[in-house]
């Protein structure tokens, strides 16, 4: 029975020294680094916004307070950025991203151009849902009310086939019966916005909290109409916008829309490379997570018009796993509306 019980004390001080040794690690990891964090948006929408708050309780929470850098890279509709990330960017953990919520659903999809598995990102967290509401500028787009979109073309401004301001309307055009003809290649929100005062496009379809935070002169002054939104809840500051899968015509498109509006919970997440050390990544979801819950930190956001509502990293991951594993006919569906090739002449 000594013997027995020596040997569990071994055993347990052995486990404990392990234990104590990983904890130091992470503890020690980023002492003396930088990160760079790579946006999949501009440097004037809600994810620079988001990022440049949180940026100094980032250096504050995680553990060895290493500097953080923000480095915009917008481009294909979030595709360039969660690319890069994923093939090119360090593994040492000294690289991160906050990508679009559409990059499961453009993987599922078999979207061109898209060179990741969404399940190999190190999954860091979800600071909160995304959002995205249709809002037409009033001076010049056709459609003022709800049930001008289902008669009227609208021009909206898209960055790219692989965001959710080209795959939400895609989807509403196909299912719903709306008329938008969206118009790509803007280099991130900021550039959309800035099309629509100057006319080039009428309207957008992208997140609420870009208006709340960023464009609140658009709604102060009544610049902009918001007739829907995306997501499975309507927003808390949008009672009375109706959700788009309300215009689901049968139970069949009822259940595609709640596939798309999946990445709206999903939300804006935070990601690293594949493979990183386990060390970094530990402290990175320790770090993020304490920093996403700093009373200073949350008023901030409150006083910006930043939504902050977090999800683990553990709990990201499953959501968007969920979307790229989703049902052979749900896949089917969406490679139907948004991987038409053009016909040729």
């Amino acid at each position: 029975m000594k013997v027995l019980s020596k040997l569990v004390f071994v055993a347990a001080a052995g486990l404990a020294a392990t234990t104590f040794a990983a904890a130091d690690a992470s503890a020690q990891f980023y002492k003396g680094k930088k990160i760079e964090l790579f946006l999949a948006g501009g440097s004037k929408g809600s994810y620079n916004r988001h990022s440049r708050v949180l940026q100094k309780y980032l250096t504050k929470h995680i553990a060895g307070n290493p500097e953080i850098s923000i480095t915009p890279m917008p481009g294909a509709g979030g595709i360039k950025a969660a690319n890069y990330l994923y093939n090119a960017a360090t593994r040492d953990g000294t690289a991160i991203g906050t990508l679009l919520k559409t990059i499961a659903i453009n993987e599922a999809i078999g979207r061109r151009g898209v060179k990741y598995k969404t399940e190999k990102f190190g999954w860091i967290v979800s600071s909160g849902p995304v959002d995205s509401v249709l809002a037409l500028w009033t001076a010049t787009s056709p459609a003022k009310t709800l049930d001008d979109v289902f008669k009227k073309q609208v021009l909206l401004g898209s960055t790219g086939k692989g965001s959710a301001t080209f795959i939400e309307p895609t989807i509403m055009n196909a299912l719903i019966g709306t008329k938008f003809k969206i118009i790509t290649g803007y280099k991130g929100l900021g550039k959309v916005h800035l099309a629509v005062e100057r006319g080039e496009v009428q309207g957008r379809f992208a997140s609420w909290e870009s208006l709340k935070c960023c464009k609140k002169k658009w709604l102060s002054e009544k610049k902009v109409v918001v007739l829907m939104q995306s997501g499975l809840v309507r927003n808390k500051d949008l009672p009375k916008v109706p959700r788009v899968i309300e215009f689901a015509k049968n139970d069949a498109d009822r259940e595609f829309l709640k596939f798309v509006a999946a990445g709206s919970t999903l939300g804006r997440i935070y990601v690293t490379p594949p493979a990183i050390p386990k060390a970094a990544m530990s402290a990175l979801r320790a770090g993020f997570w304490s920093a996403l819950k700093d009373p200073e930190y949350l008023a901030t956001t409150r006083k910006r018009g930043l939504e902050v509502a977090p999800i683990s990293g553990e709990k990201a991951k499953e959501l968007a796993v969920g979307i790229t594993n989703a049902s052979p006919k749900t896949i089917k569906t969406a490679k139907k509306y948004l991987s038409r090739k053009k016909k040729k002449k």
